[in-house]
């Protein structure tokens, strides 16, 4: 049985990234279509058009009252929408435009359709927020399988460079809208998380 291709993304403040584990085992960074490791998390309405990237954040000074950013802050939040041609669009239907661009990238990358994923959330987002970054994720067309804290995953890509070397790890997670630093413990080829703040 051919395991289908299962994808990490970074739903990020300001930027996202998405990554595999390649033939090799070894995690991956997937490039975008414009060539870029990371994507701006920007949204363009340009008349019928949604565009996601560079070029929205590019256009959001000239367009400001095109551009949707920064929506993960409003994850969850009932009372936010941003407002395009009298259509309100809540912040996990614009988060849900990143994450089907960043899928559509993945699968032309990869030649494979995409179904499963994992998505980074900020430590502190509670059960409103979770569930908003997963409905973001179904109207992508994706099944969330796993929300990580974004701490957590930072200490876990280090740890995993670490195995063998016991020892006890300060991870620092600086991100474009959370700063959040993480306890863990490496001992063999196990790593433990100790603390998250």
């Amino acid at each position: 049985m051919i395991e289908k291709p299962f994808i990490g993304i970074d739903l990020g403040t300001t930027f996202s990234a998405i990554a595999h584990i390649n033939e090799h085992g070894v995690p991956e960074m997937i490039e975008n279509a414009e060539g870029e490791r990371t994507t701006p998390s920007a949204v363009l309405f340009d008349g019928d058009e949604i565009i996601v990237g560079s070029y929205a954040k590019e256009n959001a000074v000239v367009y400001p009252g095109q551009v949707a950013e920064h929506v993960k802050r409003h994850m969850g939040d009932k009372l936010y929408h941003f407002e395009y041609r009298g259509r309100k669009y809540s912040a996990s239907e614009i988060s849900s435009f990143i994450l089907n661009k960043l899928k559509k990238d993945a699968e032309e990358k990869l030649g494979e359709t995409i179904e499963d994923v994992v998505i980074t959330v900020p430590a502190y987002f509670g059960d409103t927020q979770r569930r908003a970054t997963i409905e973001a994720g179904e109207m992508a067309g994706l099944r969330v399988t796993q929300l990580i804290n974004e701490p957590t995953a930072a200490a876990y890509s280090y740890g995993l460079h670490q195995l063998g070397k016991d020892q006890r790890v300060l991870v620092f997670d600086l991100g474009g809208g959370t700063f959040d630093v993480t306890v863990i413990e490496i001992l063999g080829d196990r790593i433990e998380v100790k603390a998250t703040n």
